[in-house]
């Protein structure tokens, strides 16, 4: 995504002298020697990330014996719980989504707002389970389990979209779901699953984001190509993908942000506001509009995002950005270091999903946004392993004995542990 934001955008901006932002947003002339600087400095801040992750990168002792433990299937039961779920969060989704995008705004705010990413998780690590149980025993009962599983899955995903306009807020989920998947087939899963989609749907990421203000039902009376490349061919969807209408406005904000006049820098608040953020407004009556502690009022007001790197270039100038990014490489590799060390339970599955994917986005969240988007996905799973484990426990305590005339199933023994 860096290599996106950072590297294509300019080279379009480049060949296409494409300075539309600069000359009528940002109000600032932007030389060629301006651009390359820019570039070298949106460079030295992912040099930085890499090396903080290198210097507390992850140890292969520390995972390598995950791989000698398997997990059995769920249960019948375990899968019936789990598609119980999945029909019973539907009514909520709806009543979320027929308050269309003024929930944000609501009495509750962003907490309602934030609700359908748990709520989608569970969905993910409900598929996950369920498509586990018809890799083990592939029976026509249960592919029509997987199916209704996934059914529901994208029908909630599809109300997400009327819920927000951003559209990292749904697809971020099918992503997640996809990786989580391929991993219960795959030992280890390439990095290309996750390069690939995101050059090959470009045209369709712009398009959503461009009809972003229309209904589901307008999306869906659209045919594919429509939706994909619009009127134009498909190599000038792929191309003008990266032109100053689109979405690959990072490097032009950055760019803007190391030129702009900054009234007031927030420095280390910006990492302390992280936890803070959970107050409510209600409580916290100066709380920051929108999580926004820089001084962003070289945007003139457009909604727009300068990267994480450009986000601690506007905490504390170019040294402390260099310093902040190497610090998220160290945590984004301790955070890695976690998820490989757990052993090879679905749990682990649905956390190299999640974690992969909200890597990506990470290049242009708030530092905050990563952490609430990583912790309301996470929390769900970890929440269903723990309570499935207990249910193992109990059952593990009653012996035979117990139950006159019962054989004490394994069966129903979930792969949902935590390893320990």
């Amino acid at each position: 995504m860096s290599f996106l934001f950072f590297g294509i955008r300019p080279l379009y901006i480049v060949l296409e002298s494409d300075t539309l932002l600069f000359d009528d947003l940002f109000k600032i002339g932007i030389s060629l020697q301006e651009l390359n600087l820019s570039m070298w400095w949106a460079t030295f801040g992912l040099i930085a990330f890499c090396v903080g992750s290198k210097l507390v990168g992850v140890r292969k002792n520390r995972f390598a014996s995950s791989k000698q433990k398997s997990q059995k299937p769920a249960s019948s039961r375990v899968a019936g719980y789990l598609l119980f779920y999945q029909i019973l969060s539907l009514p909520i989704m709806l009543a979320l989504a027929n308050t269309g995008r003024s929930l944000y705004s609501s009495s509750l705010g962003a907490y309602a707002y934030d609700l359908p990413v748990p709520l989608q998780s569970g969905h993910i690590i409900a598929i996950v389970v369920i498509f586990d149980r018809f890799l083990q025993k592939q029976t026509s009962s249960r592919l029509t389990l997987v199916f209704l599983s996934g059914t529901l899955f994208l029908y909630f995903t599809w109300l997400m979209r009327e819920v927000s306009m951003f559209r990292g807020f749904y697809i971020a989920g099918i992503m997640i779901a996809g990786i989580a998947v391929l991993s219960r087939l795959k030992k280890r899963v390439s990095l290309g699953w996750l390069i690939l989609p995101v050059l090959v749907f470009q045209p369709l990421f712009r398009s959503l984001g461009e009809q972003r203000y229309m209904s589901n039902d307008q999306i869906a009376n659209q045919t594919f190509s429509e939706l994909a490349f619009g009127e134009g061919s498909v190599f000038e969807s792929y191309w003008n993908f990266y032109d100053s209408n689109g979405d690959m406005n990072i490097f032009d904000t950055f760019a803007a942000a190391r030129q702009a006049d900054v009234s007031k820098r927030p420095f280390l608040l910006s990492w302390l506001y992280v936890p803070a953020h959970l107050v409510p407004r209600a409580i916290w009556k100066s709380k920051p509009k929108q999580g926004i502690l820089q001084d962003v009022s070289f945007m003139n007001g457009a909604p727009y995002c300068p990267g994480i790197a450009g986000f601690f270039l506007l905490d504390g100038g170019e040294v402390w950005m260099l310093g902040s990014m190497f610090v998220l490489g160290c945590l984004v590799s301790l955070l890695d270091e976690w998820c490989l060390s757990l052993s090879h339970t679905h749990l682990r599955s649905c956390a190299i999903g999640l974690l992969s994917v909200n890597a990506m986005f990470l290049t242009r969240f708030f530092l905050w946004q990563y952490f609430y988007q990583v912790l309301y996905a996470i929390v769900p799973c970890i929440a269903w392993a723990w309570w499935f484990r207990q249910r193992r426990s109990q059952r593990k305590q009653l012996s035979p004995m117990d139950r006159p005339g019962q054989i004490a199933s394994t069966d129903e023994s979930t792969s949902l542990e935590i390893d320990q």
